[in-house]
């Protein structure tokens, strides 16, 4: 009679077919161990950097912000020259140069004429804190007539209104069905473009104030 074998000497099913080779795995990824990045992953960086600064970036900066375990200082000196280069190259309206000990992103000195106009209509666009809560005003409560609007500033808003209509923010909307029929108010287009919402109800809610 054949010797039984005892229950540890019974190798496991399929046993026979695994090479202990293949058993040891890489450790887990743990999201630390990052390749480097590309020449033109680097140059597009930079380049949202320079953009977004409004001072002179500096290399040191430069050198703080971007990981140093995938963009090398070779990498970052040759992206600003290829940036460089490459405003310079084709059309453009910007240019990058190196100034006080960093680097910029300018307007090209031909477009300044235009540029100086764009300062001009900014300003002119300012908007005093009166005319802000009177176009809060407008903004919530509209359509609302001046008296209405008078009546929660507890001040007159005439000039004011005629103001924001100058600018572009406020129109008329309509009239009311009593003595005098005054105009109702509301806001426009411009306005919402003016503050980067998508339409009336982006407005902050009460919660969000």
């Amino acid at each position: 009679m054949p010797e039984l074998q005892s229950e540890e000497e019974v190798p496991a099913e399929g046993a026979h077919d695994v090479d202990p080779a293949e058993v040891a795995t890489e450790p887990e990824d743990d999201g630390r161990r990052k390749r480097p990045w590309s020449q033109g992953r680097v140059e597009a960086a930079l380049e949202a950097l320079l953009f977004a600064s409004p001072d002179v970036l500096g290399f040191r900066n430069m050198r703080k912000i971007l990981p140093d375990q995938v963009v090398s200082n070779e990498a970052i000196r040759a992206a600003l020259a290829q940036l460089k280069e490459r405003y310079e190259r084709k059309e453009s309206g910007i240019v990058l140069v190196e100034i006080s000990g960093g680097w910029q992103i300018q307007t090209r000195e031909d477009f300044f004429p235009w540029v100086q106009e764009l300062a001009r209509t900014r300003t002119e666009e300012k908007i005093t804190a009166a005319a802000l809560e009177t176009l809060a005003i407008i903004a919530y409560k509209q359509p609302i007539t001046r008296a209405e609007i008078d009546a929660i500033r507890g001040v007159g808003s005439g000039q004011i209104i005629r103001t924001l209509m100058d600018k572009k923010m406020v129109k008329v909307v309509g009239r009311v069905e009593l003595p005098g029929r005054p105009f109702q108010y509301g806001t426009t287009p411009h306005f919402l473009s003016h503050f980067g919402l998508k339409n009336l109800k982006d407005l902050p809610r009460g919660k969000d104030l």
